[in-house]
C-alpha cells in the first residue's frame, strides 16, 4: 500500500484536538508530524470526525476573501481611502500576484483534503449503535454523513473559484500526497472555466441528495455555533450550481432544476428510523415574520417623528451567534490576534481595539440611492377601512432622511454612523458585518431570493414574485402561479412545491373576487411565519402598486379577462355547538350563502327541523361539504377559463413584461437584502449573463459605483481576477 504523509496540527476548532489539514503552502506534505503511514487511516469512528473537522478549519483561511472578492467588485460599497492597497485592487479589478488577498493554493489546500478524504473514507463502514427514542439498535453508517458533507464543501470551494478567477482553473479531484507532487499537478491538471465546473460538478453530487443528512458533532467552539452550522447542505450547493449554469447558458430547464434544489432543502424534514434527528432546529424553512417597520400609530397620526424600528432582522434572525436564519457559517477564531479572526469585522466598521480607526469599506452611493428609491408602504385601519399609507422624505426629519429611514429600513437598521472625540470621520457600524463572529455562508432570506432568482429564469414571474411580497404558502401558489400556467408540464412543475399551511403561514387567507387577498387583520399573527423578501423592511408589500403595478399582468386590452368568483372560507374544524359553526359559516360567506342557494340550489339548513344533537351537527357538517365542493367547482372552472385566457390573450405579451419587470425587482432586492454578504457580484454575473449583452449591463451596473470602470468592465474577461502562479495562463 502506498505510504501516506499528512500534518497534524494544533486544533484549530476547539471542539477537536486532532485535524487532518495542509500548511499555509497549498500541499505542503513534508512536514514530520506523521499521524499515519503505510495504511488507509480513515477506517473508525473518530477518523471521521478528526477528518472533516480539519477540513472545516482549512475553510478558516478563505472565508473572509470569498466575502470580499464577491462585495469590492459589485455596486453597493466602496474602499475607503484609508483601506490598505489589497483591497483598493479587488474594488479596481487590479489584483496584481502578490495581492495578500490572492492566493489560490488557500483554495486547493481545502480541496486536496477533501479529495484525500474522499478517496480513503468507506462510506460502507457501519457501527452497531443504540437509539435511545426507539429503543432499538440500529447499523449506523460512520462515514456517509461527512463524506456527503465534504463532497458539497468541495464542489462550493470550487464554485468561489471559478467566480473569482472565471477560466483556466486546474480540476484537481484526486488528493496530492506530496509538494514535489504539487506544482506538476496543478500544471497538468485539466483546465476549466466556471460554466464548466458548474457542470462537472453538478453530475458530481447529484448521486448524493439523499445521502445528506446533519453530521451528529458537538458544537463548534464549545456552545456558541451549532455544529450543523458548519455544514454546506448538499441541495443548496447544487441549487447554486444549477443557477449558474442556467445563467450562463439562458436554459430555463436547468433553472427549474435549481429552483427545485433550493426548495429541497427549504422542506426537507430530516429522518431516520422514522424519527426526527435534528434536535428540534429544523421543521421547515421560512422566511420568518421579523422584519424593520414603522409603527402602525405612525401612520394613524402621521407622525414620524420618532425612528421607531424593528431592529430584529439583525440581532435576531438573519444574524448573531446562533439565529434562525443561519443555514451555513464558516466558524472564525474569536480574539483580534488571532490568524483566523473573521477580518471583516473591523474592514467594515471602525476598530475600537485599534484608536478607534475608521473603517475601510463603506456603503456606496447606489447602495444608499437603492434603499432610498424604495417605496415603503404600510396597510392600517383610518377609521373606516384599512387603506395603504406610504412613507416620503416630506413626512420625515432630516436627521431621518440622512440615517436611510426613508425607503427601505434594513440599511437604517443595519448601520450606524457618528462622530467620535477629536476624530476627522464617522465612526461607521454595519451590523450584520459586526455582531457574527463567523463568515456566513447561506442563511434562509439568501435561499429565497435564488430560489426567485431560478423560478423567473424559469419562466414562472409571478412565482417569483410571490417570494418578493406575500411569501409562500399552498393558497398563494394555487391562486397567483397556478392559475397562469398554461401547459401540463408547467402545472407539474409548480405542484411540485407543496407549501402546506400547517408548515407555511403567510398573512394571505383567501382571495377576494376582484383578486385582492384576504389577510390578517392583526399585524402581529403570531401564526405568520412566512412573508415576503420586500416585506423586511418596505412595509406592507403585498398589492403596493408603486412596487408591482397590476398592469404589469393585463395586455393592452383586457376585456373578458376571467374574474375570480367568490371564494367560500371554509370550517376546518367543527365544536360541539352546532348552532356556533353554522352562525361560522354564514357570517364569513354572506356573499359565497347567496350565490350557493341562487346558483347551485345549497340551502341553509334549519336546525330546528333536525331532531337530536348528532342530527344537527351532520346537517352542518353536510352544508360545509357542499359549500366547499361547490367553491371548489367555480374555483376550478375560474382557473380553466384564466388559462384559456392566458393562452389566447396575454401570452407572450404579459408573460415577456412580467419577466422584465421581476427580474428588475429581484436586482433590487438583492441590493436591499444581501449588502455586505460577499453574494453581490456573483449576482451582478448571472444577470449579465441573462442579458441581451452582458458587458453593456456590467459596465452600466459597476459604473454607477465608479465611472471609470465603465470601460474595462465591458469586456468580460476583466471581470475576472489573473493568477498566473503555478496554474499558468
Amino acid at each position: 500500500m502506498k505510504q501516506i504523509k499528512y500534518i497534524l496540527p494544533l486544533a484549530l476548532l476547539s471542539m477537536m484536538a486532532f485535524t487532518i489539514t495542509s500548511c499555509n503552502d497549498m500541499l505542503n506534505m513534508g512536514n514530520d508530524d506523521v499521524l499515519y503511514a503505510d495504511e488507509n487511516h480513515l477506517t473508525q469512528g473518530t477518523d471521521t470526525v478528526n477528518s472533516y473537522v480539519g477540513i472545516l478549519s482549512q475553510l478558516q483561511k478563505i472565508a473572509v476573501r470569498t466575502n470580499l472578492y464577491g462585495e469590492l467588485r459589485g455596486d453597493l460599497v466602496v474602499v475607503n481611502d484609508n483601506a490598505n492597497a489589497d483591497l483598493k485592487d479587488i474594488a479596481s479589478f487590479t489584483v496584481s500576484d502578490d495581492n495578500a488577498y490572492n492566493n489560490p493554493r488557500d483554495y486547493y489546500a481545502v480541496i486536496n483534503n477533501c479529495n484525500y478524504y474522499l478517496a480513503n473514507a468507506d462510506t460502507t463502514l457501519r457501527e452497531r449503535r443504540y437509539d435511545a427514542t426507539t429503543m432499538s439498535a440500529y447499523d449506523f453508517r460512520v462515514f456517509q454523513a461527512e463524506y456527503c458533507a465534504v463532497r458539497a464543501i468541495r464542489a462550493w470551494v470550487y464554485l468561489q473559484l471559478g467566480q473569482i478567477y472565471g477560466t483556466n482553473i486546474p480540476l484537481v479531484v484526486d488528493p496530492v500526497l506530496s509538494l514535489d507532487d504539487a506544482n506538476s499537478v496543478l500544471s497538468n491538471a485539466p483546465k476549466r472555466d466556471l460554466e464548466q465546473l458548474c457542470d462537472y460538478f453538478i453530475d458530481d453530487l447529484k448521486p448524493y441528495i439523499s445521502w445528506f443528512a446533519y453530521p451528529y458533532h458537538h458544537n463548534v467552539y464549545g456552545y456558541r455555533m451549532p455544529a450543523r452550522m458548519a455544514v454546506f447542505p448538499v441541495s443548496l450547493v447544487l441549487g447554486d450550481l444549477y443557477l449558474w449554469s442556467a445563467s450562463i447558458k439562458q436554459d430555463a430547464g436547468l433553472a427549474r432544476e435549481a429552483a427545485k434544489s433550493y426548495y429541497d432543502y427549504i422542506a426537507w424534514l430530516p429522518t431516520e428510523l422514522g424519527v426526527d434527528n435534528n434536535s428540534g432546529y429544523k421543521q421547515k424553512t421560512v422566511t420568518s415574520s421579523s422584519r424593520c417597520y414603522w409603527e402602525q400609530r405612525n401612520f394613524t397620526s402621521s407622525n414620524f417623528t420618532s425612528t421607531v424600528t424593528s431592529n430584529a432582522y439583525w440581532s435576531t434572525t438573519s444574524f448573531g451567534e446562533s439565529g434562525d436564519e443561519v443555514i451555513t457559517a464558516i466558524a472564525m477564531d474569536s480574539l483580534a490576534s488571532d490568524e483566523n479572526y473573521n477580518e471583516l469585522r473591523v474592514l467594515y466598521n471602525y476598530d475600537l481595539e485599534n484608536e478607534n480607526k475608521e473603517a475601510s469599506i463603506s456603503p456606496s452611493t447606489t447602495c444608499n440611492e437603492y434603499s432610498d428609491n424604495q417605496a415603503y408602504a404600510e396597510r392600517y385601519f383610518d377609521g373606516n377601512d384599512y387603506v395603504m399609507g406610504y412613507v416620503s422624505a416630506g413626512l420625515l426629519q432630516e436627521t431621518q432622511v440622512a440615517q436611510h429611514y426613508v425607503g427601505d429600513l434594513r440599511l437604517a437598521a443595519n448601520l450606524s454612523k457618528s462622530r467620535r472625540g477629536d476624530h476627522d470621520y464617522e465612526s461607521q457600524m454595519i451590523y450584520k458585518t459586526y455582531m457574527p463572529q463567523d463568515v456566513i455562508i447561506y442563511r434562509v432570506g439568501d435561499i429565497y431570493l435564488r430560489m426567485a432568482e431560478a423560478l423567473n429564469l424559469a419562466g414562472f414571474p409571478k412565482f417569483a414574485l410571490a417570494i418578493l411580497t406575500t411569501g409562500l404558502d399552498n393558497t398563494v401558489i394555487d391562486h397567483d402561479v397556478l392559475s397562469q400556467c398554461t401547459t401540463a408540464s408547467d402545472s407539474s412543475f409548480v405542484t411540485y412545491f407543496d407549501f402546506p399551511l400547517r408548515y407555511f403561514q403567510t398573512r394571505v387567507q383567501s382571495y377576494k373576487s376582484n383578486g385582492e387577498p384576504n389577510v390578517n387583520s392583526d399585524e402581529n399573527d403570531t401564526q405568520v411565519n412566512q412573508i415576503g423578501i420586500h416585506a423586511r423592511g418596505s412595509g406592507y408589500a403585498i398589492s403596493n402598486p408603486r412596487y408591482y403595478d397590476p398592469a404589469n399582468d393585463a395586455p393592452a386590452d383586457s376585456t373578458g379577462y376571467p374574474v375570480q368568483p367568490v371564494e367560500y372560507v371554509s370550517l376546518p374544524t367543527y365544536s360541539t355547538d352546532y348552532d356556533k359553526d353554522l352562525n361560522t359559516i354564514l357570517n364569513n360567506n354572506p356573499e359565497f350563502i347567496v350565490i350557493a342557494a341562487d346558483e347551485a340550489d345549497i340551502q341553509t339548513p334549519v336546525l330546528s327541523d333536525y331532531t337530536g344533537t348528532a342530527a344537527k351537527a351532520d346537517a352542518v357538517a353536510k352544508y360545509n361539504e357542499q359549500l366547499l365542493a361547490y367553491s371548489n367547482s367555480l374555483q376550478d372552472a375560474w382557473r380553466q377559463a384564466t388559462v384559456e385566457w392566458y393562452r389566447t390573450y396575454g401570452v407572450p405579451q404579459v408573460h415577456n413584461r412580467q419577466l422584465a419587470v421581476v427580474d428588475s425587482l429581484l436586482d433590487v432586492e438583492s441590493a436591499l437584502e444581501t449588502p455586505f454578504e460577499g453574494f453581490r457580484f456573483g449576482q451582478l454575473i448571472r444577470a449579465a449573463y441573462r442579458s441581451n449583452n452582458k458587458g453593456a449591463y456590467m459596465s452600466q451596473k459597476v459604473g454607477r459605483r465608479d465611472p471609470a470602470l465603465a470601460g474595462r468592465l465591458s469586456n468580460p474577461a476583466n471581470w475576472f481576477i489573473s493568477w498566473k502562479g503555478v496554474i499558468g495562463q
